[in-house]
């Protein structure tokens, strides 16, 4: 087909049909959410979708890659509005409240398969050693150690057993091994989906933090923003870690052990085996404790919001410590 100068393959014909077709349902959805009589979808979705965007652009700068993922997830968020299989009774309203989690979940989805690559950074002594410290302050502001239970002494018992490997290898120039590198990598991976439960509890459960009602309306839109931020390494966490519980089609056999070896290739692999500077340790113990200590008292931040803020920061004050460093090396040397 030729419109002007113009020429049309069939293909770009169909695409071109598609997109106005999407584009006009969007627009349907867009208007049952504002005609409705109560809300369908959270103002909150959107810092979290924008903490994807975020997270995205940082992986790559590219625009067009970024609108084709987006793209991408809108369609296949679509399929969210089709009749389930045990669905008595059709709800237009019903699917749109789900849409959302279900374009987030595609969009996250399509994000670390395109970004595979650089989505696994390296681990290092020092990441481990921030960890260890902010899931001791987790335990002790959540209250574990005064639960007098045998289900919650094991498991904090293993925890605080690694807490005590990653100091040690963050405090000395102890070769980092093979098997050190999988089993604090697999530790790394508990520490953050424990934190990623407990921060997605928290943001949709926030009720109110303080009696301003500004102040908790920025928080939670903080918070949204950093689990957008977190989702793509999270899900990434959680495969990482899925592959060794065994299931009804894979129970430890010969193709499950395969399985489990090659993703402790992978955690072996993602480890550095460059050892953080012992100033580093400090600064991470000195800074990471001290903020955590006031936290405890004062509680000015929820913990989880806390936790995830001090993990995106931290780089950037060791970043500044370095630039002090050597603005006073370059005026004292001759």
């Amino acid at each position: 087909m030729k419109i002007g100068k113009v020429e049309f393959t069939t293909s770009s014909l169909l695409v071109g049909v598609l997109a106005l077709l999407v584009i006009v349902f969007c627009g349907y959805v867009f208007y049952r959410v504002f005609a409705s009589e109560h809300s369908l979808i959270s103002f909150m979705m959107v810092p979290l979708i924008l903490g994807i965007v975020f997270e995205n652009k940082r992986l790559s700068s590219d625009w067009l890659l970024t609108g084709l993922k987006v793209s991408g997830a809108l369609l296949l968020s679509l399929l969210s509005f089709l009749p389930g299989r045990k669905e008595l009774e059709y709800s237009f309203e019903a699917h749109i409240e789900g849409w959302p989690y279900w374009f987030i979940f595609f969009f996250v989805l399509i994000s670390m398969i395109v970004h595979e690559k650089r989505i696994m950074p390296k681990l290092t002594e020092g990441i481990t050693l921030l960890q260890s410290i902010s899931i001791i302050y987790w335990v002790i502001d959540i209250g574990l150690f005064e639960i007098n239970n045998l289900l919650v002494y094991v498991p904090v018992s293993v925890g605080l057993f690694y807490c005590v490997i990653s100091f040690v290898h963050a405090f000395t120039y102890l070769k980092l091994t093979r098997k050190d590198r999988q089993y604090l990598s697999i530790w790394s991976s508990v520490i953050m989906i424990v934190f990623a439960a407990d921060h997605i509890y928290k943001v949709f459960t926030l009720d109110h933090f303080s009696d301003f009602e500004l102040f908790d309306t920025g928080l939670n839109a903080l918070q949204h923003f950093l689990l957008g931020i977190s989702l793509i390494y999270i899900l990434q966490n959680a495969m990482m870690l899925l592959v060794y519980l065994p299931t009804k089609d894979s129970w430890y056999g010969k193709k499950h052990m395969r399985e489990i070896k090659e993703v402790h290739k992978q955690h072996a692999d993602r480890y550095s085996t460059k050892q953080v500077k012992r100033s580093d340790a400090f600064l991470a113990l000195i800074f990471a404790t001290g903020i955590y200590a006031l936290n405890y008292q004062v509680q000015f931040m929820p913990r989880n919001t806390l936790i995830w803020l001090l993990f995106w920061t931290f780089p950037f004050v060791v970043h500044f410590k370095e630039q002090i460093r050597a603005r006073v090396n370059s005026r004292t040397s001759p």
